[in-house]
């Protein structure tokens, strides 16, 4: 079983639900284990949670404490699994995705299930596999091999 880093988004109401629909879904998933995944919400900094402490946006110790814990999260894992919204793009999955690539890790790209709709050139290009979120129960982690996105780009 494949320990995986979850990247995904939490700004915004269609973010949190895309983001706990994979989270049920990952979890069903035979050939990821869930219980040493690296799901960055429950390993922010001391403990303390964003939704509950805006203020440690502020807050330089916190930052740079989430930045590295985040940074051994991609380090330690398998693999990143990134949910990712095409109408709504997050520059700190792009940034994750592109360190993953830079340091060699295999990127599996989870877009929902709307039929032709563009995704960013970059992570489409740059993730090892691009699936939908409809796969993601099923998809079989412990072979992800390169394949090219053949949809739409921007």
């Amino acid at each position: 079983m494949n320990k995986v880093y979850f990247a995904c988004s939490w700004f915004s109401d269609s973010q949190t639900n895309y983001m706990n629909q994979g989270i049920e879904l990952i979890k069903q998933n035979k050939t990821v284990d869930w219980k040493y995944a690296f799901y960055p919400l429950d390993h922010q900094y001391k403990g303390f949670s964003i939704p509950d402490h805006p203020e440690l946006l502020e807050d330089t110790e916190w930052q740079l404490g989430t930045f590295n814990g985040d940074m051994n999260g991609i380090n330690s894992s398998d693999l990143i699994v990134a949910m990712y919204l095409p109408n709504e793009p997050d520059e700190g999955i792009s940034w994750e995705l592109g360190y993953a690539y830079a340091i060699h890790k295999p990127m599996v790209l989870v877009v929902p299930n709307e039929k032709n709709k563009p995704v960013n050139l970059m992570p489409a290009m740059g993730a090892t596999k691009v699936i939908t979120i409809d796969e993601l129960k099923d998809f079989d982690f412990n072979n992800v091999v390169y394949t090219p996105y053949t949809g739409q780009v921007y």
